[in-house]
C-alpha cells in the first residue's frame, strides 16, 4: 500500500516499508501540519469579492489553520470558498474589514448551505465536507447559558 493523505488535514500517513531512511522528515513535516491544523491562525487580507482557502496536501497551507482573520477594505460582500470540498473543519472567524460587509464562508461551490460573518464579528463555523454540495454551519448560533457568567 503507498502512502496516502488524511481526508480532513492532508497529512501524509506512512506505508509500511517506504522511506527507509527518510521518513523522519515526512513525520516532522507531519507534526507541523498537525500543530498548525489544531491551533495554526491566518491573517487575509480580502480585496475583491471572491478568493479561495485551500487545504494542500502535505504541505503547510493557510486552509489548515484553525482561526482565519480577515482583514482589509471591502466595498461589497466577500465569499471564501474552502477546498478540497471534502475536507470537515472547523474555524473560528473574525470579520475584521473595513466597509461594512460581510465575509462569507462556502465549501464546494454548490447548493449548499453558507455562513456570513457580519463585520466586526466572530464566528464558529463547521463545514461538513460533503463535495459539490458542502454545507457551513454556524455552530452556538443559539448559545445558552443556564448559569452567570463572571468575570474576574
Amino acid at each position: 500500500m503507498p502512502s496516502s493523505y488524511t481526508k480532513n488535514n492532508g497529512i501524509e500517513q506512512t506505508a509500511t516499508g517506504e522511506q527507509n531512511g527518510s521518513w523522519g522528515t515526512t513525520c516532522n513535516t507531519d507534526f507541523n501540519l498537525i500543530d498548525q491544523s489544531l491551533d495554526g491562525f491566518v491573517s487575509l487580507s480580502l480585496t475583491g469579492t471572491t478568493s479561495s482557502l485551500a487545504i494542500t496536501d502535505g504541505a503547510v497551507s493557510d486552509g489548515r489553520n484553525r482561526v482565519i482573520i480577515c482583514t482589509g477594505t471591502l466595498a461589497a460582500n466577500h465569499t471564501i470558498t474552502v477546498t478540497p470540498n471534502d475536507a470537515e473543519k472547523y474555524y473560528f472567524v473574525y470579520n475584521n474589514t473595513t466597509g461594512g460587509f460581510s465575509v462569507i464562508i462556502a465549501q464546494g461551490g454548490g447548493s449548499g448551505s453558507t455562513v456570513s460573518v457580519a463585520a466586526g464579528y466572530w464566528s464558529l463555523v463547521r463545514l461538513d465536507g460533503t463535495g459539490s454540495n458542502a454545507n457551513v454551519t454556524r455552530l452556538l448560533d443559539s448559545f445558552e447559558v443556564t448559569t452567570a457568567i463572571k468575570a474576574s
